[in-house]
C-alpha cells in the first residue's frame, strides 16, 4: 500500500510540475543602442535640459483625460513705445511760423544721437523754428497670429543620451522595444505616445489705440555739425502740441534729442480670434520600454 500511495504521488507532482509555464526571462537591452532621455508634462520644454542631449522627437499626444479646447490663445500687445521726434522746422516769419523755409530731418529709426544737416539752413533764412513732441508709436501683436489652444493636453520630449547609454539619475530612461514588441528587463514599464498633429490656423490678432505712458524730450539745435555749440532747446511731452520759438542769429546745423522721461504705454489685444481652418489629428504613435 505504501508503495502504491508513493507512486500516485509521484505521478501527480510531475503532473504539477509540467503545468507550471514560467515566462521566459526578458533579455537586456543593448546598451550601446541609443537609449532615450524622457520628460513628460503639461507644458512645452525649451530644450533637452542639463546635460549633453539631441532631440530625438517632442509634442503634444492624447493622453486620458486630457483635452484641447478648439479656440485660440489670447492676444498680447507690445508696450506702445516712446518715439523721438524726428524733425524741426525753420519758418521765415515769426510764431506761429507756418511758412517753413527748411527742415532737419534725422528720419523715422533716429536714436536721438548728434545728426547733421545735410545743407545747414543760414541764419537770414529762418526767423523762428518749430519743435514737434515725442509720441506713443502704435502697439504692435506679439504674434500677428495666435497659437490655437493646447488646453491641458501633455507634452513629451524624447531626448538621445550622449554618449549614447548614459543619463541623469532623476531621468526616466528608455529604450525602443525589441522587434517582438516587447520590453526589456529593467525597462518593462511599456509608454505609447499617440501623437497629435495641429493644422488648425487662427485668424490675426491686432491691437486698439495706446493709453497711458509718458515721453517727454529735450531737442537741442546747434550751429556746427558736431552738435558743440548750440542755437535753441525745447523740452515736450507726448500731450504737447508743437512749440514755435525764436532762436539765436546763428545757422542750423545739428540737432540732438533725448528723453528725459520714457514710459512707454499700452494697447488692448482683439478678443475675437478664433480657428478658421485645420484640426487637431491622430498622427504616428511612439513607443518605448522605460526604467519607469
Amino acid at each position: 500500500m505504501r508503495s502504491n500511495a508513493s507512486s500516485l504521488l509521484g505521478v501527480f507532482a510531475l503532473l504539477g510540475c509540467s503545468s507550471i509555464d514560467l515566462p521566459p526571462e526578458l533579455p537586456k537591452p543593448d546598451l550601446a543602442e541609443q537609449l532615450f532621455i524622457l520628460m513628460e508634462g503639461a507644458g512645452e520644454f525649451t530644450r533637452c535640459e542639463n546635460f549633453n542631449e539631441e532631440l530625438a522627437w517632442e509634442g503634444f499626444f492624447e493622453a486620458e483625460g486630457f483635452s484641447a479646447e478648439n479656440e485660440c490663445e489670447p492676444c498680447e500687445c507690445a508696450p506702445a513705445e516712446c518715439a523721438l521726434p524726428s524733425k524741426v522746422t525753420a519758418n521765415a516769419s515769426v510764431c506761429p511760423g507756418e511758412d517753413a523755409v527748411g527742415t532737419l530731418e534725422a528720419g523715422a529709426s533716429w536714436d536721438g544721437s548728434c545728426t547733421a544737416a545735410a545743407e545747414p539752413i543760414p541764419s537770414d533764412a529762418f526767423a523762428t523754428v518749430t519743435f514737434e513732441p515725442p509720441t506713443l508709436a502704435p502697439c504692435a501683436p506679439v504674434s500677428a497670429e495666435p497659437k490655437p489652444s493646447m488646453g491641458s493636453l501633455r507634452f513629451v520630449r524624447a531626448c538621445k543620451s550622449d554618449p549614447p547609454g548614459w543619463a541623469p539619475t532623476l531621468s526616466a530612461t528608455c529604450y525602443p522595444p525589441q522587434e517582438t514588441g516587447e520590453c526589456w528587463k529593467g525597462y518593462t514599464h511599456k509608454r505609447e505616445f499617440p501623437m497629435l498633429n495641429d493644422t488648425r490656423k487662427c485668424s490675426p490678432c491686432s491691437c486698439g489705440a495706446p493709453s497711458g505712458g509718458s515721453c517727454t524730450v529735450k531737442t537741442t539745435l546747434y550751429q556746427d555739425p558736431y552738435c558743440v555749440s548750440e542755437v535753441a532747446a525745447e523740452v515736450l511731452a507726448n500731450q504737447d502740441e508743437p512749440i514755435c520759438t525764436r532762436t539765436t542769429n546763428a545757422p542750423l546745423a545739428s540737432m540732438r534729442s533725448r528723453f528725459t522721461v520714457n514710459a512707454p504705454g499700452t494697447c488692448a489685444p482683439s478678443t475675437d480670434s478664433e480657428i478658421v481652418s485645420g484640426s487637431l489629428e491622430r498622427g504616428v504613435t511612439h513607443v518605448l520600454c522605460c526604467d519607469r
